[in-house]
């Protein structure tokens, strides 16, 4: 018999009621039935908190939060925090599906190794698809054990997914930054290095692709803000000592994603002169703050040595206004085609 813990489900929700019903009712058939569902209505516009009532009046693992827009997922995360009673935590957005073991076989394989973190089956799920992508263990196999330093290095690239049943108390003391767009993806790896182990089960999580609606697949002023959080990891990795090689990475791909969004900003048309003088600013701000003479310095003695061309490229077009400014251009004429 399995150690019957209290798991708790947290769903954040805003104008979700296209797929609320299918996802609360395969959180609510698991095979494993003690865990509690918290579900936090982000003030919406359309029946969804109408739905989330409904379902509490049946079933009463359900509880029901109402809170102000706070527009990103991280001030719904800060306002559930106190509210988890559950010695394990569990996090899904309001269109994703639970196959119905899902739990129990994450539970199951806490109880055979004690470990502090368990990731299950993911498939990127595409209702109309018979065959979706998945990521199923570490290249396919559930059997491995992974240090938190192992697992954090493993999630840079994704090759781990992130969908995981953390022990709740790795939650204590930790804020969801709510100065940067994907700080559920920072968070998510500081909770990998802090665990003592994570580890591998079956049962699937369907992450839902086909919803175009989609905060995460609608481009807004939100999204320039995910430099934050490329900062928070870049330095998670050096706080952890982990090698200079995954953090080179990290700093790589800092720079691409700058010059991605700054070649946005050239184009995008914001819904207010506010909204564009602020992300002016903030990109302004940003490179002189990061991308200066010590992050230079830091970086390219490594890439000479190590023979990375296009890191050294990047660094030399960051150190020098006019390459800058032609680079730019390029990338601007890129991806203003992606937005028509």
């Amino acid at each position: 018999m399995i150690d019957n813990y209290l798991v708790s489900i947290f769903i954040p929700v805003y104008n979700g009621e296209k797929y609320l019903n299918e996802t609360i009712q395969s959180v609510l058939h698991q095979t494993y039935s003690n865990i509690e569902l918290l579900l936090v209505d982000d003030s919406s516009l359309d029946n969804s908190y109408q739905i989330l009532k409904d379902f509490a009046l049946k079933d009463n693992r359900i509880k029901v939060f109402k809170k102000e827009n706070g527009q990103i997922v991280a001030k719904s995360f800060n306002f559930i925090l106190p509210h988890l009673n559950g010695e394990y935590f569990y996090y899904s957005s309001q269109d994703d599906l639970f196959s119905s073991d899902l739990i129990e076989n994450m539970v199951k394989r806490q109880n055979e190794t004690f470990a502090d973190t368990v990731l299950p089956d993911l498939e990127y799920y595409f209702e109309n698809k018979k065959v979706n992508k998945k990521i199923i263990g570490l290249n396919l196999d559930r059997s491995v054990i992974l240090s938190g330093e192992q697992a954090l290095i493993e999630s840079l690239n994704w090759n781990i997914h992130g969908f995981a049943l953390f022990k709740k108390s790795l939650m204590n003391s930790e804020f969801f930054p709510e100065d940067a767009f994907d700080s559920d993806e920072f968070i998510t790896r500081k909770l990998f290095s802090k665990s003592n182990k994570v580890v591998f089960s079956s049962g699937t999580f369907f992450y839902r692709q086909d919803n175009l609606k989609a905060i995460t697949k609608i481009f807004s002023k939100k999204n320039f803000y995910v430099l934050n959080t490329l900062e928070k990891l870049y330095h998670l990795l050096k706080e952890n000592k982990i090698d200079k090689k995954y953090v080179y990475e990290t700093q790589f791909n800092f720079l691409r994603v700058y010059m991605k969004l700054a070649s946005i900003y050239s184009f995008y048309n914001f819904k207010t002169e506010t909204d564009k003088t602020e992300i002016k600013l903030f990109l302004s701000s940003f490179k002189k703050t990061n991308f200066n003479t010590n992050f230079y310095s830091e970086n390219i003695i490594y890439a000479v040595k190590n023979a990375k061309v296009k890191f050294i490229l990047f660094l030399m077009i960051f150190r020098i206004p006019l390459l800058f400014n032609i680079v730019l251009n390029l990338y601007s004429k890129k991806y203003k085609k992606q937005f028509q």
